[in-house]
């Protein structure tokens, strides 16, 4: 019982975490797009902060609203999984497939990144002199492992029908 409110405890703190992400992620890019000069250290050494221009700050918004998209989806299905948990709602078919969506959900968004990186590359360099603009992609680390934990996530999405269908097949028998 004990593991079970700890698990019910913990899952509503996530819930809010995930809510909390869905207000302030878009918050926090469409800032970064519009204030390009206050962050001029997220752009490192590469970008010329002084050529950014309005239509600069159009591209990026609207650019970075896809790859948000994506990831708003994934805090989505992890809010309604862990609301689920948090009512004690463990073995749902729906939970397995709120895993399912959010493991895809990692897969697209670390394989897709190093294109989303081009992209922003040439956005935040489309403004320099001739010769200066560049493309930019890179892969590393952080892609593999977020496409790996979302592999491992499939997996436990299928791991937690069977447990689904076990459990609907207990309690038949009670």
């Amino acid at each position: 019982m004990a593991y079970r409110n700890k698990i019910q405890s913990l899952s509503r703190w996530l819930a809010h975490v995930c809510t909390g992400l869905l207000v302030l992620l878009p918050a926090l890019s469409l800032l970064i797009w519009l204030k390009l000069d206050w962050f001029p250290q997220i752009f490192e050494d590469r970008y010329d902060v002084a050529t950014f221009d309005v239509m600069t700050q159009i591209y990026g918004v609207l650019f970075s609203l896809l790859p948000l998209a994506i990831w708003l989806f994934g805090l989505i299905n992890l809010r309604r999984l862990f609301k689920n948990y948090a009512l004690g709602q463990v073995f749902l078919l729906e939970n397995a497939i709120y895993i399912r969506k959010f493991a895809w959900v990692s897969i697209i968004g670390g394989g897709l990144a190093p294109l989303f990186g081009g992209v922003y590359s040439v956005i935040l360099s489309m403004n320099h002199a001739d010769g200066e603009r560049f493309l930019s992609v890179n892969i590393g680390t952080t892609e593999i492992h977020t496409i790996l934990l979302g592999l491992v996530f499939v997996v436990i999405s299928h791991v937690m029908e069977e447990a689904q269908s076990l459990s609907a097949e207990n309690q038949q028998f009670v």
